[in-house]
């Protein structure tokens, strides 16, 4: 289970650093956030992925 804490975190830094309503930023969340942020939000970007029922789009 995702900590709803870090869920409003990452959805904050996503919107914030890519201009994007959160839906579409969490699909692209391999172009704004660093290495230690995906390890660190995993569980969350899994969470708000699936309630969004979209893919994480691939990094090329």
């Amino acid at each position: 289970m995702p900590d709803m804490e870090k869920v409003k975190a990452l959805t904050s830094i996503l919107e914030e650093r890519s201009g994007l309503d959160v839906r579409e930023a969490v699909t692209r969340s391999i172009h704004y956030l660093n290495g230690y942020e995906s390890y660190f939000y995993k569980n969350e970007i899994e969470y708000l992925l699936e309630a969004f029922g979209v893919e994480e789009e691939p990094p090329f």
